[in-house]
């Protein structure tokens, strides 16, 4: 492998004007695992208050298994990708992940600081953080590559970011032997995202718990408990605990809420909706009924059956039933400021990411959060899609000169996180003025145990996944998917066909 990456590193300039190769799309049902985690409940129980329970013990940390050895002086340097303004702040990156340098008082920032702490002084090292939007990550680790510069030691992007790296080989296999120290079976490791980029036998780019923002971009639905209680509707955590929270059931409740505030006798953003949502629902639903726009077969490559008649079927179904239902608004269309509505109970149910409760905390009213509907009672858990638009994960790029080193880090880091920085994530989106009952805290555990990541929509496949989010709104309606899909299809297959071409080659030298 060492002989591999120096022929890479050497050739990289040349493949550089190569184009971003696609994947393919499935919607395929493969048996998807569930998160190996413990109940964050018993790293972190509280009483009513949110203090420390008394009467429950310290539970027994499982400690990674890394040698006594320390790196005096060593600098683990850390690109991390940001929209808008530098560094942290805004809807996009609300939390820092990597490196902070004071205690403010902020609770993840706070766990962040006192996780690197410990690692930096049992280790010798220090950890730092260097910020650029998330396109200028990509342009400076494929410069770093090229030309054999060790600035960077990993770095941190979102996931639909990741492929102009990943298919040229730009990174180390995070399993691999150079990398050595990552143990990928530890439940600080997300297994279904270890599972969803594995290609042939290489994994380049993963989540671990060091990581937050993939867990606040997993898809929810929030609800208004004023609305519930308004107009006596069901009680949504017996249905989520019953394996009964489905479409039917969110369609049945979204349906006795819709009111024409205004009396113009039309449904516009003044109204009171059932469900809202922007483009994204599309594919949380899609994913959220057991099915992937894209999937690895057990050779390790990527196929699709976007295409075929029960993929259509399920996306004209989502539309027809829940999209475009006369319950639900498009806050595309029509112009919803989506968290203002939400926060005046003028929408029972809200489809949108785990971050929006940082937001949401001072909203004055009670609200509750939700898994995705199951497609039906048949349908044997729930998947809870991470968009690549908002998400990260973490890789090391092959300039990195001793990746064996980062490797040792950042299992130290996970580890370390897995007690401190993902129960203050959690702890962070239960501070609402909602949440300290029980039956919330429980379905926060059901949502991030049921994180699920699709190769499909972090290529975009050829720009399909784009214009299917998009194309009903655009046409008010008119879901052509059939017709659509056939615009895209000989692109997606040829892409498809090279990328697991260049699989194969990986596979020999693995």
């Amino acid at each position: 492998m060492q002989q591999l990456h120096r022929i890479l590193t050497a050739c990289l300039a040349c493949l550089l004007t190569l184009t971003i190769l696609a994947s393919g799309v499935s919607c395929a049902t493969p048996a998807k695992p569930q998160e190996t985690r413990d109940n964050p409940d018993t790293r972190l129980e509280t009483d009513t208050q949110g203090s420390a329970a008394e009467t429950e013990p310290e539970p027994t940390r499982l400690l990674p298994d890394l040698p006594d050895v320390t790196f005096p002086g060593e600098v683990i340097h850390c690109l991390h990708w940001t929209i808008g303004s530098e560094g942290v702040g805004g809807d996009w990156t609300p939390w820092e992940e990597i490196a902070t340098n004071v205690l403010n008082g902020e609770t993840i920032n706070d766990a962040v600081f006192n996780r690197n702490s410990a690692v930096e002084e049992q280790y010798e090292v220090k950890i730092t953080t260097e910020y650029a939007s998330n396109y200028e990550v990509v342009d400076k680790i494929l410069n770093a590559v090229s030309t054999g510069d060790d600035t960077y030691s990993f770095f941190v992007n979102r996931s639909g970011d990741i492929p102009p790296l990943w298919t040229i080989g730009a990174l180390y296999d995070l399993r691999g032997n150079e990398v050595r120290y990552i143990d990928s079976t530890k439940p600080w490791w997300n297994q279904d995202s270890l599972k969803t980029f594995t290609f042939g036998t290489v994994t380049q780019f993963a989540a671990s718990d060091i990581l937050v923002l993939d867990k606040s971009e997993t898809a929810v639905v929030f609800f208004s408990t004023r609305l519930q209680d308004d107009y006596g509707l069901e009680n949504y955590y017996e249905l989520v605990e019953s394996g009964k929270w489905t479409w039917e059931a969110l369609i049945r409740n979204a349906e006795s809420c819709v009111k024409d505030l205004d009396g113009d006798l039309m449904m516009t953003a003044a109204d009171q909706w059932g469900s809202c949502g922007n483009r994204a629902p599309g594919e949380y639903l899609y994913v959220g009924s057991g099915l992937k726009f894209a999937d690895i077969d057990d050779e390790g490559h990527i196929f699709t059956e976007v295409g075929s008649e029960n993929s259509i079927d399920l996306m004209l179904a989502i539309h027809d039933d829940i999209l475009y239902a006369p319950f639900h608004a498009n806050s595309d269309y029509l112009g919803l400021n989506i968290p203002k509505k939400f926060m005046s109970n003028e929408i029972e149910f809200l489809f949108y990411s785990v971050k929006l409760a940082n937001t949401l905390r001072n909203m004055e009213s009670n609200y509750g959060i939700l898994p995705i509907p199951k497609f039906d009672e048949y349908q044997t858990r729930y998947y809870d899609h991470v968009m690549p638009d908002g998400d990260s994960v973490l890789a090391i790029p092959i300039s990195n000169e001793n990746p064996s080193m980062t490797g040792l880090i950042l299992e130290a880091l996970s580890a370390e996180s897995y007690y401190t920085v993902y129960p203050a994530f959690y702890d962070t989106i239960m501070m609402g003025k909602f949440s300290r009952d029980p039956e919330t805290r429980d379905m926060l555990k059901i949502v991030f145990d049921s994180r699920t990541y699709d190769i499909g929509p972090v290529h975009g496949l050829s720009r399909f996944i784009v214009s299917y989010a998009t194309y009903a709104a655009e046409h008010h309606g008119d879901t052509g998917f059939a017709s659509l899909y056939q615009n895209y299809a000989n692109q997606i297959q040829s892409d498809l066909d090279e990328i697991n071409e260049k699989i194969d080659e990986w596979k020999l030298f693995s």
